[in-house]
């Protein structure tokens, strides 16, 4: 009987010791499965900026013609990307955890009221009521983005990404504050000449800092080179509306830019938590566009 007391202990101890091991397992697996999801959202997501911005590219240039361009004489009919919008919103929504399914709502409402109402909007509000509503998808990223994190208790990585956040914001807004400029600027102003100089600056600056914080630094070589076509189209010409219409073409490369360092930084953090992003591809980030090949459209 003495000599079972140990081993009957030992038994114990091994159940145990299994028990806590299946317990620990299953608790990394959920984890594990929830990080996985709320990857899923955030490409989601990001996959959402994208259809907000292709939007926002193909009401401008309807605004600007007076919504006879691109096939769209009814007015009545939804834009393709309007009905995307919606559907992914609703898919996001639905895959959405339990506590953030009413800040999904508030934004999906907001959508409804841009693809609906948009045809009444003038080119400037047209511009910030899309930017409203990819900086608010911009906060849904940040919010599940920071869940993923400190879930994962990896404290460096969560100081990193909190370094970028800030600069990524501050150069979204900088693009808003520089395209309002260009509906303002005018040959005969020299003050509107000054004020689209002055938010250039800031831009190239802001976007600089963002290559460099996001361990970007093949793209300062690029930026520098995008920015530099500035002064060859305010040379160009003297009408007013080409110039604009030039410097809202350059805008599209800079948010094209943007987007991809902003991209490189979800990719690194995907690298890091060990989560396969699908590959996002752009466009306009490998090669810069001649000002004399840029015209209307997307």
């Amino acid at each position: 009987m003495t000599g079972g007391i140990p081993m009957t202990a030992s038994v114990t101890l091994i159940v145990l010791s299994l028990v806590a091991l299946a317990t620990y397992l299953h608790y990394r697996h959920q984890q594990r499965l929830t990080l996985n999801n709320r990857f899923t959202i955030i490409i989601g997501l990001r996959q959402l900026i994208f259809l907000l911005r292709f939007h926002r590219r193909h009401t401008h240039e309807l605004l600007l013609n007076g919504n006879k361009t691109a096939n769209h004489n009814d007015t009545s009919t939804p834009l393709t990307e309007s009905i995307a919008i919606e559907a992914l919103g609703h898919s996001l929504l639905n895959q959405a955890e339990t506590c953030n399914k009413p800040m999904y709502r508030i934004t999906l409402k907001q959508f409804k009221t841009l693809t609906k109402e948009w045809q009444r909007y003038s080119l400037q509000r047209n511009q910030a009521a899309h930017g409203k509503a990819i900086r608010h998808v911009m906060y849904l990223i940040d919010d599940t983005l920071t869940q993923c994190l400190l879930s994962n208790d990896n404290n460096q990585l969560f100081q990193r990404y909190q370094s970028i956040w800030p600069v990524t914001l501050n150069a979204l807004d900088s693009l808003s504050r520089f395209r309002f400029a260009i509906q303002q600027f005018s040959h005969k102003s020299p003050a509107m000449q000054r004020e689209l100089t002055h938010q250039m600056d800031i831009l190239k600056r802001r976007m600089n800092h963002l290559a460099i914080t996001a361990e970007h630094h093949e793209a300062v070589p690029l930026l520098d080179t995008l920015f530099d076509q500035v002064s060859h189209i305010e040379n160009s010409n003297n009408n007013d509306q080409q110039t604009q219409s030039m410097l809202y073409h350059f805008s599209l490369e800079v948010s094209d830019t943007l987007f991809m360092l902003f991209d490189e930084i979800l990719q690194q953090l995907g690298d890091e938590l060990a989560i396969k992003l699908p590959e996002m591809k752009h466009k306009h980030c490998a090669t810069i566009v001649p000002i004399q090949q840029m015209r209307s459209g997307h």
